[in-house]
């Protein structure tokens, strides 16, 4: 039962440190291009200064919850590897 925990547990973080990085990469792509929105005339008169920057804040407040969410999974995939391994241990 313990092998099992720790493997769920292990699991659990690597898919939670993958979420992080798939997150800081779609916020790598995702924020390269706003100065280059910022400059464009056209896209600066269709949407103005603010509507680019309010684009850009709603990407961040998405990328921020979707973090949130991967560190959360990462962190209970410890917890739940370490509470296999505390388990075993006091049962010797």
């Amino acid at each position: 039962m313990k092998r099992t925990g720790r493997s769920i547990g292990i699991a659990l973080f690597a898919i939670g440190i993958a979420a992080l990085i798939v997150v800081f990469a779609l916020a790598a792509v995702a924020f390269a291009r706003v100065p280059a929105q910022i400059e464009d005339p056209n896209l600066v008169a269709q949407r103005g200064v603010g509507g680019v920057l309010a684009a850009a804040a709603v990407k961040a407040l998405f990328l921020l919850v979707m973090t949130y969410a991967a560190s959360l999974l990462a962190s209970k995939g410890i917890e739940l590897s370490h509470a296999a391994g505390d388990e075993d241990e006091g049962g010797q």
